[in-house]
């Protein structure tokens, strides 16, 4: 239950992102990124995301984040340095985060499936 409301929250979350990226230098692109990221999301809450596709676009993320990240960190804030540097390294925490909750719902379906197997143990014992 844990996993499918955090899923729907932060689908919900990078469907809000999809609408802030109109004033992006390239809002196309990461309107579909974050809509993707969306789309994901929603599918994991029904369990109807497989592991194999949650891992696969994590490692295409992290690798995406680091392909983006600035020469030169600046930090996140306009008027804190290049604002060239600032936009890359939104966007490459932006794909890390992605990556992040990918990896985090795996870890939640494994802790789960690891609950229920001790439970059955338990009840197995229960019954012996």
């Amino acid at each position: 239950m844990l996993k499918k409301i955090l899923a729907i929250l932060l689908g919900l979350a990078f469907l809000s992102f999809v609408a802030v990226q109109y004033n992006d230098p390239d809002p196309l692109v990461w309107m579909l990124i974050y809509g993707f990221a969306a789309i994901i999301c929603f599918l994991a809450a029904f369990n109807r995301a497989p592991h194999t596709l949650l891992w696969i676009t994590a490692i295409l993320f992290i690798t995406g984040g680091i392909y983006m990240w600035p020469e030169k960190y600046e930090g996140l804030s306009v008027g804190g340095g290049d604002i060239r540097n600032i936009e890359e390294a939104r966007e490459s925490l932006g794909l890390f985060l992605i990556a992040l909750v990918y990896m985090s719902f795996i870890l939640l379906d494994k802790y789960t499936a690891r609950n229920r197997n001790a439970a059955e143990q338990a009840q197995k014992r229960k019954w012996a």
